[in-house]
């Protein structure tokens, strides 16, 4: 299997794009294990995911794979978030957490 792109996504995309892949039997150990989880542990759909991760992104200063990752745990409390970004150089100022969980609730 070859690279062409390599990109944080949220779950839920994951979720999608290897759903595409399912009926494909030449899946890896790997990749039969990786479906299983995201079928069983993934309730968002992919618009939601994207939409979200725009919406997080915006905030300001949070990359792609840090939105992701809070979309992947979907904290609630700002001692999840500040956990994220606890070996980042970059961090949040606690206006920034409340907006951030604001949007979340949202998507819950």
């Amino acid at each position: 299997m070859e690279v062409i792109e390599k990109k944080p996504v949220p779950a839920a995309e994951a979720r999608n794009s290897m759903s595409k892949k399912k009926g494909d039997e030449n899946l890896s150990y790997e990749q039969k294990i990786c479906m299983d989880f995201l079928q069983k542990n993934v309730d968002m759909n992919v618009t939601d995911a994207r939409k979200l991760m725009k919406d997080i992104q915006e905030v300001g200063r949070i990359k792609a794979r840090q939105a992701a990752m809070i979309i992947n745990i979907m904290p609630k409390e700002k001692s999840g978030l500040r956990l994220i970004f606890s070996k980042e150089r970059t961090s949040l100022s606690e206006d920034q957490m409340e907006k951030v969980l604001e949007i979340l609730d949202k998507y819950r």
